[in-house]
């Protein structure tokens, strides 16, 4: 990896955290858990698959970037949206594993009684 590039890496994780710190507090934990274990397990990737992991995340760090200005313009309303809906044609280029971890991240954030039982103060 290139410094250039791992700087690139860096810089992106590190946007990425920053953003989700705007997050409620539980989806934080677990966006901030999914992305630790996402750029670990892609360190030692296979290059190929390196630009449409980067690709991915800046759309991603954009997406919530938007959405965190959009929310704090109006005095983070309750019923903003976050994220984005996965198309029909993106569900089917994801592996088998990829739609398992999908499911599970699904699973952890739609729970009526959160893992994270943590007030904000």
């Amino acid at each position: 990896m290139s410094s250039v590039h791992g700087r690139n890496v860096r810089n992106l994780y590190k946007l990425i955290l920053r953003l989700h710190g705007h997050l409620p507090i539980d989806l934080k934990i677990v966006g901030d858990q999914y992305v630790k274990s996402e750029f670990k397990l892609h360190k030692n990737c296979n290059p190929e698959v390196v630009p449409e992991f980067m690709q991915q995340w800046i759309l991603y760090a954009n997406t919530l970037q938007k959405q965190v200005h959009d929310t704090t313009q109006h005095d983070k309303r309750k019923d903003d949206k976050l994220g984005l809906n996965i198309s029909v044609e993106q569900l089917d280029r994801f592996t088998s594993e990829q739609l398992v971890q999908l499911h599970e991240l699904m699973k952890e954030t739609t729970k009526p009684n959160p893992q994270f039982n943590i007030k904000e103060g």
